[in-house]
């Protein structure tokens, strides 16, 4: 077959269009793995003039994880495989509890021609709050030397299990046994989502001294942490000074690895009454002033004054089943410490929490329910266009997969209403699933405006691209629509 031409003019604007030749009569073909899909995405790249192919292959695997990658393939090649891995599905998120495997890195592939970057995604990419992964995408923007240069991940947002907690255990000599003590603080660790991006521990213990039995940022897992506590020793003391063991945990123990942020919650384990209940009041004004939240947990025989001294506000006790933990806050502690005790170790176990009308505001130890202003169920970065100011993304699982396109910039992101799709994508069909953003690209109009495009190729069954302006203030003004005719 002959070279022919391919023209790819658009009818809303006539005239404009990229067209190219292909040379069918002298192919060049560079050969890749096909159990990694490679060419499933490709894209030409120029850089200071000399030609490159950037390839796709999104079920690469890189150690154990199939996470897909990327590859740089000079033009002209010889055919023997001399393309190079970038390695980008090696790119972690610091502070995120990431699953990487299977998040098909490569899938959807981007260049820039003003700075010769590009942009790699991987919309499968997930996170872990709680006990739940949230699937948002990340790509990850590669320089002109193909180095990579940093993360894009606009879906991403906080988890609700992100706190910094620091347990304050009363080692003083009226505790015993202490390995029941030890048995408690264990179980209780192993009920918190310990990792990057959600909960951090540290313990303290004091008597008549403070000392740190580990950092927060010393473990990064439960199994660690865990570890960590069946190793500390009771360190004895004839006084129990609560209020110091407080202020101690507020003014250092808080600052050694603490997080921007980061929720702050104290847990106060202790057996009496304080020797140094005087200075109470003070230290627990300070942890209000440092929106510090308190919990205290009495194990003791009858001890009444752990509430009062820890600050907290409501306890609940259970005289009649002793060992039991009693959640004072339904569905606070529920799930953190509902564990009883050794058979007879105390006669009563106290849990205070520190609202009592919003119990379950406090600690939420259940799984976060991440809620942002898309609900994702995937893949933000599926599909995606570099602009000069920015990045466009479509997440075809937004609003109930009726899809919609956001705009990552260097001020912040832009997220539409979904008010603003409704002249197209009308209330009565929101079931349908258009997934919309399953592509998306820009292009220039005879005013020389950008313009974005959008195609949702499930709506009504038959399909719709979208021409839109995007503004800061989170609204869109479609230019046209153009109807699918064919089922």
């Amino acid at each position: 077959f002959p070279a022919f031409l391919a023209d790819a003019s658009f009818p809303f604007f006539p005239g404009f269009g990229n067209s190219f030749n292909i040379d069918t009569a002298r192919p060049q073909i560079i050969a890749g793995s096909r159990e990694s899909f490679f060419g499933y995405t490709v894209q030409q790249h120029d850089i200071g003039g000399k030609k490159w192919l950037v390839v796709g292959a999104p079920y690469e695997s890189n150690g154990q994880q199939k996470t897909g990658d990327v590859y740089k393939c000079p033009v002209p090649s010889d055919g023997h495989g001399n393309c190079t891995k970038l390695n980008l599905g090696r790119v972690t998120l610091s502070n995120v509890s990431e699953r990487k495997d299977n998040m098909r890195l490569g899938l959807s592939l981007a260049t820039n021609p003003r700075d010769s970057s590009v942009l790699a995604c991987s919309p499968l990419w997930s996170h872990e709050c709680g006990s739940s992964y949230y699937t948002t995408g990340m790509c990850s923007r590669v320089n002109a030397n193909f180095r990579f240069s940093r993360s894009v991940a606009p879906a991403l947002q906080r988890c609700q299990t992100y706190m910094d907690i620091i347990i304050v255990l009363d080692g003083s000599n009226s505790i015993y046994p202490w390995v029941e003590v030890q048995h408690f603080l264990i179980n209780i660790l192993k009920k918190f989502y310990i990792g990057p991006g959600q909960i951090q521990v540290g313990v303290v213990q004091y008597g008549e001294d403070v000392v740190h039995e580990f950092h927060l940022n010393d473990y990064r897992s439960v199994q660690d942490v865990v570890a960590a506590a069946s190793h500390i020793e009771q360190r004895g003391g004839t006084e129990t000074r609560t209020a110091y063991g407080i202020e101690f945990a507020r003014s250092e123990a808080f600052r050694k690895g603490g997080r921007k942020g980061a929720k702050r919650v104290m847990i106060v384990i202790t057996d009496g009454e304080s020797h140094d209940s005087p200075d109470l009041e003070r230290v627990i004004e300070d942890s209000e002033r440092d929106n510090v939240t308190r919990y205290a947990v009495a194990v003791s025989r009858g001890t009444s004054g752990v509430c009062k001294d820890c600050g907290a506000c409501w306890c609940s006790g259970n005289p009649e089943a002793p060992g039991q933990i009693i959640p004072a806050a339904p569905g606070v502690f529920q799930e953190l410490l509902s564990i009883p005790t050794a058979p007879g170790a105390f006669q009563e176990v106290l849990v205070c929490s520190r609202n009592p009308k919003a119990p379950g505001q406090l600690i939420p130890t259940a799984p976060g329910a991440f809620q942002g202003l898309l609900s994702f169920p995937a893949t933000p970065g599926a599909f995606q266009e570099l602009l000069s100011d920015g990045i466009l993304l479509g997440a075809v699982g937004a609003y109930d997969w009726n899809g919609a396109v956001l705009k990552e910039t260097s001020s912040g992101k832009v997220i539409p209403l979904r008010e603003s799709y409704l002249q197209e994508f009308p209330e009565e069909l929101k079931n349908h699933g258009a997934y919309l953003g399953y592509t998306v690209s820009s292009i220039i109009s005879t005013e020389h405006e950008r313009i974005y495009v959008a195609g949702a190729p499930r709506f009504n069954h038959t399909g719709k691209v979208i021409l839109f302006n995007m503004h800061s203030n989170r609204n869109l003004t479609i230019h046209q629509a153009l109807k699918g005719e064919q089922v």
